[in-house]
């Protein structure tokens, strides 16, 4: 008996170590965003968010399969050549069917590419109807769209600043060309309360020398100066440029992530007033601060604006992934489209946006808005982002 236990357990190790196990492939999710130049701190945060979740995340099933995430990253710079040349390179080259894509102003040269082969678009970006609507069935903003911040903060903001007399400098692009439309319509409907639209100088995203704008702008004493989606170090020296030309009203963020220390770093005190719809200045949840820890630990430095969105967006992803059963990309959409996620940074997350853009494709969080003081985000507002 103990010749025949020993020659049993034998076999079973002899099959262990010759049976083949399951192969772990990749689930790949490309991040096509700026990692150099003004805007690199964008992507590098949606980078970053992503390596976090993949962390939480570790190996999953999908369809009785083990996967796990793997993050490939393409360096567009913000522009839409690079972009068009990153997506197709992804989904021709690398076999990458899903990826964020960062920037409402490279969405115009894309969407052709993202339709014709179903590319499962994170998109990162503002902006509204032009990308998010009925066509784009597998695009998904998971941050707040234009419309959403400006209808939601716009109003209130300006009652509690005392903000009259409105200007307008953003980037030369798609998404700044339709933003001023938005920001002139909301100034309009203000009008009863005294707001009026005083004027707009739209810039290069690269541009370093505004004061020939400034001057412009400066001329029609704007109580705000509103920069729009201009990235942290553009608005730093919007912010600079225009102090020294003796400019003592706010300058308001849109729709851009900006970070206090670069923005102090370029502008000095002269960052103080700066406001931006998109900044927590205090945890709204456990886990934003568990995630701003981590970034400490893993990163060595202050969480990028960025990293709290990307990181729901891939979570959530990859439970309607799982809850789908497919990687095909449009039974995935259907998935993400119903569902709801408890597990996002800003708080308890849901789809709208099927009345206003055709397609409930537009994500529904809490929304804050703050203000530089002595160098510092503080609290100046907090808002659910509903959108019908």
């Amino acid at each position: 008996m103990k010749i025949a236990s020993f020659a049993t357990a034998l076999m079973a190790a002899c099959m262990a170590l010759t049976t083949p196990t399951m192969a772990q492939e990749s689930f790949k999710i490309g991040n096509l965003s700026p990692l150099s130049g003004p805007a690199a701190a964008f992507g590098i945060g949606i980078n970053r968010g992503i390596e976090l979740a993949a962390e939480d995340v570790g190996t999953f099933q999908v369809a009785g399969k083990p996967y796990k995430l793997e993050v490939v990253p393409y360096d567009t710079s913000l522009d839409p050549g690079k972009t068009v040349a990153a997506l197709n390179r992804a989904v021709l080259n690398d076999n990458v069917k899903y990826g964020f894509i960062l920037g409402a102003a490279v969405h115009g040269a894309v969407l052709p590419i993202i339709r014709q082969n179903g590319f499962f678009d994170i998109f990162m970006g503002a902006a509204g109807k032009e990308v998010t609507n009925a066509e784009n069935p597998t695009v998904f903003r998971f941050m707040a769209s234009s419309d959403q911040l400006y209808y939601t903060f716009t109003p209130e903001i300006y009652k509690k600043l005392n903000i009259k007399r409105v200007a307008f400098m953003g980037p030369n692009n798609d998404l700044g060309r339709s933003d001023v439309k938005v920001l002139k319509e909301i100034a309009a409907r203000l009008k009863g309360q005294g707001v009026e639209f005083v004027g707009e100088e739209l810039v290069e995203l690269n541009a370093k020398d505004f004061q020939a704008s400034l001057l412009r702008l400066l001329a029609k004493n704007p109580d705000v100066i509103d920069t729009n989606a201009s990235p942290t170090g553009t608005v730093g020296l919007i912010a600079k440029q225009a102090r020294e030309l003796g400019y003592k009203g706010y300058f308001i963020s849109s729709t851009a992530v900006l970070e206090a220390k670069a923005l102090v770093n370029v502008a000095g005190k002269g960052a103080d007033n700066i406001v931006a719809y998109r900044i927590w200045s205090g945890a709204p949840t456990k886990l934003y601060d568990q995630i701003a820890e981590r970034h400490m630990a893993k990163y060595k430095e202050a969480t990028l604006g960025t990293v709290w969105e990307a990181y729901a967006a891939t979570r959530w992803v990859v439970e309607a992934v799982q809850k789908a059963g497919t990687f095909d990309t449009k039974k995935v959409a259907e998935q993400l489209a119903n569902s709801t996620f408890q597990f996002h940074p800003y708080g308890p997350a849901s789809w709208g946006g099927d009345k206003t853009y055709g397609a409930k494709r537009q994500i529904q969080t809490p929304l804050p808005a703050s203000i530089i003081k002595d160098g510092a985000w503080t609290p100046l507002d907090v808002r659910m982002g509903t959108l019908e």
